[in-house]
């Protein structure tokens, strides 16, 4: 039994070494696989605009209506939030600075979702 795994190793190492050898030997051309994903990868750089050819842009220059889809954004993070226009309106609207209401109103969403403070399970 040992005899035939060592007849199999030799014959193992005796391969590679040829394959080596072989590969040593046929360095003028790249191997068709390594053509073939680098022209993949290139066909995929271009049409996703990646690489050579990406849209260069320089900082300050967002596409048009950017301010727009920020005005937007802002406006529903506010409203998701009740802040700006959709605050709580109310004595503690008009005592309480916006930032606290607002991590008040973090406080008590995180403590329903988790069960904590006045939303723990009664023993």
């Amino acid at each position: 039994m040992k005899a035939h795994r060592f007849g199999i190793t030799v014959v193992a190492v005796a391969s590679l070494a040829v394959a080596i050898g072989a590969a040593a030997g046929s360095t003028d051309t790249t191997p068709p696989w390594l053509d073939a994903l680098n022209a993949r990868s290139e066909a995929l750089n271009e049409r996703h605009g990646l690489g050579d050819h990406a849209v260069r842009r320089t900082l300050g220059a967002p596409g048009p209506g950017w301010r727009e889809a920020l005005q937007a954004r802002s406006d529903a993070m506010n409203r998701y939030y009740g802040l700006g226009a959709y605050a709580r309106q109310g004595a503690q609207a008009k005592s309480t600075p916006d930032w606290l209401a607002a991590l008040s109103a973090r406080s008590e969403g995180l403590n329903r979702q988790h069960g904590l403070g006045e939303y723990a399970a009664k023993r």
